[in-house]
């Protein structure tokens, strides 16, 4: 055991507690982050539970799966740190969550491989941040890239989290900070442009003020916006080749939309599978067949300017398809690119 083991093991100040009741464990309560009482303060600080308050002070220096009483009822509760699954389900909300078994499959399903041996920094995007339970799911991938480095080492692993709602982008950061004692927050850098492809122009702009020419810097790019085909062209110039796009939509209807522009663009970007996220506990897949079909129109119905044939969308299921691991997942990898000078070209229109 290494020195010191046993007295960090223990619950601290600033540290965010799960509270689940002995008789019913169903019942569960996320704390506030625990803290000493002020001299100032006339009552304790205390965590509300359905059966009394339990007092921070009965909670600090014990270690995870101890047993507390609330201070009112005499209930017993175990105390431990929350998993991601808890902390997200539990934690306050400000915006509508992607549950963290959704984002673990969104973020399994980038396939992400950083290479320590590598010279590089691998840079990521998240747009938008909303509740940050992808920016969790993201920063607990890249982490280990960055684990290991001297305190003023630069990092090898950014996840940039883009929201245009500053409120999120606050409670975004308070969330990496109290989950785990701030284990991912050094990881992430958030930012609140108007919109993802803002940030993205402001990067082009100071790359072209260095004097360099190659605007692709994403090795990963995540989409969580109500319309994400707006900001597809100038996400796809800053991937570099081979990178995924993961796009995450509650309707099928809006990754159509996304197929639409990619095709009416001429967007560099090739679709790997398109997947749905079945409801429950997560770990479920059901992969969709999204593609342009040829189909004949009627005889009788076609007049002087129709064509005898026309395209539709073909949308359905994969019977009898299952991959192990609500909403819909599209992933695309970035094409071979075109040269500098027209991924520049296009930056500049």
């Amino acid at each position: 055991m290494r020195p010191g083991f046993a007295v960090a093991n223990v619950f601290r100040p600033g540290d965010v507690v799960l509270l689940r009741d002995v008789l019913r464990p169903s019942l569960a309560v996320l704390s506030a982050p625990l803290r000493v009482r002020a001299d100032t303060e006339d009552r304790p600080p205390s965590i509300n539970t359905h059966r009394g308050e339990v007092r921070h002070a009965a909670i600090l220096n014990a270690p995870p799966r101890s047993l507390v009483r609330s201070h009112t009822a005499g209930a017993t509760f175990v105390a431990t740190f929350p998993t991601l699954e808890e902390y997200v389900n539990f934690r306050r909300r400000k915006a509508t969550p992607i549950y963290t078994f959704d984002a673990a499959a969104a973020v399994a399903l980038a396939d992400i491989h950083i290479d320590e041996r590598e010279n590089t920094l691998y840079e990521f995007l998240e747009a938008g941040t909303g509740h940050g339970s992808l920016t969790l799911a993201i920063a607990r991938i890249i982490h280990a890239a960055n684990a290991n480095l001297d305190k003023n080492a630069p990092r090898k692993a950014i996840l940039h989290s883009v929201d245009n709602n500053k409120d999120h982008a606050k409670y975004g950061i308070q969330n990496l900070r109290e989950f785990r004692r701030g284990l991912y927050v050094d990881d992430v850098d958030f930012h609140t442009p108007t919109t993802p492809s803002e940030y993205l122009q402001s990067r082009f702009e100071s790359s072209r003020q260095h004097g360099e020419l190659d605007t692709a810097f994403l090795s990963g790019a995540f989409l969580d916006l109500p319309s994400p085909e707006h900001e597809l062209e100038l996400v796809a110039r800053c991937l570099k080749t081979d990178c995924p796009l993961v796009v995450f939509a509650p309707s099928i209807t809006q990754i159509v939309d996304v197929l639409e522009a990619v095709r009416a663009k001429d967007i560099q970007l090739s679709m790997c599978k398109v997947v749905e996220l079945l409801p429950g506990m997560g770990g479920s897949m059901r992969e969709w067949d999204l593609r342009r079909a040829t189909v004949r129109n009627p005889p009788d119905q076609i007049g002087e300017r129709d064509s005898p044939v026309r395209e539709k969308w073909v949308c359905r299921p994969l019977v009898g398809e299952r991959i192990v691991g609500g909403g819909f997942v599209a992933v695309f990898r970035k094409k071979l690119q075109k040269t500098r000078r027209d991924n520049a070209d296009m930056l500049e229109r």
